[in-house]
Order: C-alpha cells, then sequence, then structure tokens
C-alpha cells in the first residue's frame, strides 16, 4: 500500500512549496467548519459555517470564520467547495460573499439554501453576481489551478451530503466532513462504500474525517428506524394540538413527519422562516413529493381544527427569536398553544451549550400547559447524522491513508479518534491534531506543521440588513456591565472658560449597588473624585488624558472599597 502512495507521489510531486492543508476553523469545536487547500497560486475553501454564541456573548447572534488570510492572499482564492446544507458548514457564505467573488461549487439542495439566506435585504444584491457550478456524484472532475475535484456519497441528516476527492501534485486527499454509514436512508442513496474503497487502493494521502462520533460505540442508527416513531406518536396524541420540532435542514426528518401526518389523517403547517425557506427549496426539488392540499399556511391554520393539524416549527435549539420560542411567551402571532398540547422535540441539543437554552424553553412551554415530549424520555425521537465509533473505523480502515486528519469535533474527540486509529496499528505520528489556524505543509509524501495562522473570533451581532461585526472590546463591556453595573462621574465644565467644578461633581449607577442602602460609600466617592480631579487638573492636562487618569483612579478605588469592577465612565456637562 505505501508504496502505491509512494509511486502516486514521485510521479506527481513538483519543486513548488508543497500543498498547505489549512484547518481555519471546525477542529476545537463541532461548528464554524472551514477548510483551506492551498497550492502554489491556488487556494480552495471547504465549506464555510456558523458557530453559535455561548450565554456570556451578549448581542451576538453568530460567530464567523476569520477571513483575514483570504484578505492577504485574494488574489489566490479561487472557489468554495460546500458538502452540505447545514447552518456550521454554510451558515457565513453571506459574509465571505460581501467581500470576495469566487464561485460556489455544490448541490442543488445547498444551492437552494444559500440562495434563500441572501434573500436578506442585506445580502440581496449579492445574488446578481453569485456563480454557482453544481457540484454532485453525478457531474464530472472539476479542475481548479492544481486540484482536480469530485464528489462521492455520503449519508447525513440533510440530504446530498458529499465527500470530497481532491487530487493535488502532492496525493490525493479525501475530505470527509460530517457523516455516517447509513443503508437505509430516507430520501438519499446509501453511502457508496465502494467509490470509497476505490480511493483507498490507488492511495490516498491524507483523510479528513468527521470523529463527533467517535466515543459512541458501535454502528450508527439508521434515519429509517424512526418511520414508525412519529405514527405512533401521532396515533397517541390524536386528539391534541402537536407541534413537531427539528433542525430547519433536516428535510429528511420533515419527509417522515409529513408521511405520518398524512397516514392518519391530518394536515401540516410550516411555521418559522428557516422551515418555509428550507422545505420550499426541497419541494422544488423533488425532497417532499406531496400533494399541496395536504399543507396550511400558518396565517390561517387557526381557522382549522387544530387536532387535525401537526406544525412542523422552528427553534429545536431554544432560539428565543424562534417560532416556538414565541409560541412558548404566548407572543406567536398565529399559533395559541392549547391545553395539553404535545410539543415534540425530534433533535438532541446539538452544539454544544444549547441545552440551557433548550431545558428553558421546555419549562416555559411546560408552564403553560403543554406536554413536552424529548429523547430523555421517549426514544427512537432523534438519530444522529454523525457516524459513530464503528462507522469511523469503516472508513478508516477502508481508506488507509497515510495521513489522518480528525474534523468537525472537540479536542477530545481529536484525541479519541487518534487513539481509535492507533488501535489499527497507526502509528502515532500519522495522525495530525491541528487546532484552529494551523497549517500542515505536504512535500513528497511527508507532513510536517507550518507556520499557524493567528486566527481570531469574528462575532456577528444584529439581524438582516442590521448584521454587522461586533468588536471583542464590546463583548468585554456588555460582560462587565452585566456583571458589576455602571458607575458613571458627571463632571460640571463651564460653558465659557472650561472651569471645572470638581467640588459638584454627580454620581450615578446602575447595577452596582443600591443608592438608598449605600450613602457613605457614595460620599467617599465623591471627595475621593473631586480630590482625583483636583490632583490632575493641576498638572494642566487635556479634557480626554484627564477623564482616563479619573477613570483609572475611580476603577482601582471601587476594586479596593468593593472588591468590584463597574464600568466607570466621566462624562462632562455644559454648565
Amino acid at each position: 500500500m505505501n508504496n502505491m502512495i509512494d509511486t502516486l507521489i514521485n510521479n506527481t510531486a513538483g519543486s513548488s512549496g508543497g500543498l498547505k492543508i489549512i484547518t481555519l476553523s471546525g477542529t476545537e469545536t463541532v461548528t464554524k467548519n472551514m477548510t483551506l487547500y492551498e497550492y502554489n497560486d491556488t487556494i480552495i475553501a471547504i465549506d464555510c459555517g456558523v458557530d453559535f454564541p455561548d450565554n456570556d456573548m451578549l448581542g451576538v447572534n453568530v460567530v464567523i470564520p476569520d477571513f483575514t488570510y483570504l484578505r492577504d492572499n485574494r488574489h489566490k482564492f479561487k472557489a468554495l467547495i460546500i458538502t452540505h446544507g447545514h447552518e456550521d458548514h454554510i451558515g457565513a457564505i453571506p459574509f465571505l460573499m460581501e467581500e470576495f467573488d469566487v464561485p460556489i461549487y455544490a448541490g442543488k439542495l445547498v444551492q437552494g439554501f444559500i440562495r434563500e439566506k441572501l434573500g436578506d435585504k442585506q445580502f440581496k444584491p449579492l445574488l446578481d453576481k453569485l456563480r454557482f457550478h453544481e457540484f454532485s456524484p453525478s457531474t464530472a472532475e472539476v479542475k481548479i489551478g492544481a486540484f482536480s475535484l469530485s464528489a462521492f456519497r455520503v449519508n447525513h441528516s440533510v440530504p446530498e451530503a458529499t465527500g470530497i476527492s481532491i487530487n493535488t501534485p502532492e496525493g490525493r486527499i479525501l475530505h470527509m466532513a460530517d457523516y455516517k454509514i447509513d443503508w437505509t436512508p430516507v430520501i438519499d442513496k446509501p453511502i457508496d462504500l465502494g467509490r470509497i474503497a476505490s480511493y483507498g487502493e490507488s492511495g490516498v494521502l491524507c483523510l479528513l474525517s468527521d470523529c463527533l462520533g467517535v466515543t459512541h460505540e458501535g454502528r450508527s442508527k439508521s434515519e429509517a428506524t424512526l418511520n414508525d416513531t412519529f405514527v405512533d406518536l401521532f396515533d397517541k396524541y390524536e386528539s391534541r394540538q402537536i407541534l413537531v420540532t427539528t433542525i430547519s435542514s433536516n428535510i429528511s426528518r420533515m419527509y417522515q413527519i409529513i408521511s405520518a401526518a398524512a397516514k392518519i389523517g391530518k394536515k401540516v403547517v410550516f411555521s418559522g422562516r428557516s422551515i418555509k425557506q428550507n422545505t420550499d427549496v426541497a419541494k422544488k426539488l423533488g425532497y417532499l413529493p406531496f400533494d399541496e392540499s395536504i399543507f396550511v399556511d400558518d396565517k390561517i391554520a387557526n381557522e382549522y381544527d387544530q387536532k387535525s393539524l401537526v406544525y412542523i416549527i422552528a427553534g429545536c435549539y431554544g432560539q428565543e427569536d424562534s417560532a416556538l420560542g414565541k409560541v412558548s411567551r404566548n407572543e406567536n402571532r398565529y399559533i395559541q398553544l392549547e391545553e395539553d398540547a404535545a410539543v415534540i422535540f425530534s433533535a438532541d441539543p446539538n452544539p454544544p451549550g444549547v441545552d440551557i437554552a433548550v431545558d428553558r424553553m421546555m419549562a416555559q412551554l411546560t408552564t403553560i400547559g403543554a406536554e413536552v415530549i424529548y429523547s430523555g424520555i421517549q426514544d427512537n425521537l432523534h438519530v444522529s447524522g454523525h457516524g459513530t465509533r464503528d462507522d469511523l473505523m469503516t472508513i478508516a480502515a477502508v481508506v488507509k491513508p497515510r495521513y489522518y486528519l480528525p474534523i468537525g469535533g472537540t479536542i477530545t474527540k481529536m484525541k479519541a479518534y487518534s487513539r481509535m486509529v492507533e488501535s489499527l496499528g497507526v502509528s502515532k505520528d500519522r495522525v495530525l491534531e491541528p487546532t484552529e489556524g494551523d497549517c500542515i505543509l505536504f512535500e513528497r509524501g511527508t507532513a510536517r506543521m507550518g507556520t499557524k495562522l493567528e486566527v481570531k473570533q469574528v462575532y456577528i451581532g444584529g439581524q438582516g440588513a442590521m448584521a454587522s461585526q461586533i468588536d471583542p472590546i464590546l463583548l468585554k463591556d456588555r460582560d462587565q456591565m452585566c456583571t458589576d453595573g455602571v458607575f458613571v462621574v458627571l463632571v460640571p465644565v463651564s460653558r465659557k472658560n472650561n472651569q471645572i467644578f470638581a467640588d459638584k461633581i454627580d454620581i450615578v449607577t446602575r447595577g452596582f449597588i443600591y443608592v438608598k442602602e449605600s450613602r457613605e460609600f457614595m460620599d467617599r466617592s465623591r471627595k475621593f473624585i473631586t480630590k482625583t480631579i483636583n490632583k490632575h487638573q493641576s498638572k494642566g492636562l487635556d479634557w480626554g488624558s484627564l477623564r482616563r487618569k479619573i477613570e483609572n483612579d475611580v476603577d482601582k478605588y471601587i476594586r479596593k472599597e468593593e472588591g468590584r469592577t463597574p464600568m466607570v465612565i466621566v462624562h462632562s456637562i455644559s454648565v
């Protein structure tokens, strides 16, 4: 096997700077997936997804990859290739396309999802300039600079998921982002294991593999195992209002829900912008081949007997502004939750960190009278789209690459994948464990670490046309105000001669102390600030410099007196 790889490499490798694989993001977290491949004057990117904010990222909607390296090498960036249509793989594309004019290679379903995402007012101008190329297992090999790319079938929780074969002058790379082995998928065909094996026989330099499910033993459950679940549940709750929430791109799951509703004579209502957009695309492409008479617009759903409907509603991750989030607060314009309504969560809390929001939403729904059904109390409500240990080991053994590179997991999952591969007899030096910003350089069949990129978190706040980047300093300020409040010093300054009245300052606090119970501290603070102003004012400082001195001294004073660090703001008032 190694001789075959050596022959392939020796026949193709030139005297260039080698092949670079840059894990821009998506190796330390499950989300925000983006990998760069660079050879000489060509860079291609695979996937461009978002991450979802932690609870302490106040005002942040999504986190996107850092595009700095692409900006610095704009002339090399030739194409974006997409593996499948989940947000953590396509969500940041609008922001990328605002800066770069490169073609997008993707399947028809993914193209449809991307077009819908660009329907926001902020991004609509981009629609006319986008250059889509269909890229799927049925399309021909694509040549981009030194790279020759072809797609092959894998299974995931969204149709048209693909693995990508990248033939380079240094050897073949297989990029397999999110995948599982499913011999009975609901909509797609099974994974093309024969084609994957043929790549392994011809020689693979490096396998980039999903590693998220590596700590789960056994083989993955098929999506088909859920076929009877929804029929049974809908039959059980036949006399109640039924709402089902799932991932908005999980078209296979929606197919099962709609089929079950049709079987027992119920109509289906789509609720939530992302659900409506994605199902519109799926219907046009034939993935939801149901008669239109089964569907009811959510705007008129309240005119129907609620027991005759099944709602497929957005909000399975506990998003407060989702359709289900508004239902849980009785704020949804079109859906009023009935007493004893059945709300079914057909998605596990993933990505990591959203479980708190999901638990909170479940509690709100329960409080207003709903019965919440979820994986913790009901079997067969969700099947993961990520391969478990046996799936991942099968691919690793079939491909037999020279190097293994786990992606799409966490540091812990990456290490577990490495141990799994080592159990197959692979030496440690053949398993690469890159973090975000790492560059792996391949030259004549050997891999080594290149220069690490400095990558930063890029925060996006606001919705639609108001979406924009948030400076990390603002997040720090918000966190500080949320934790310790704000302490504002108002300094009177004469309009006539800019004289500062240090003995007439005022203090306003919010979220720091209860003023009525802290009069002694407030009196001491006024005296300290007056003394501080007089001390620094005698040095002849301009207002800007004086303000900064006061803020620094007051910050130290409060920390010493109260052990807390509110945001200190000094503001002048003309008198």
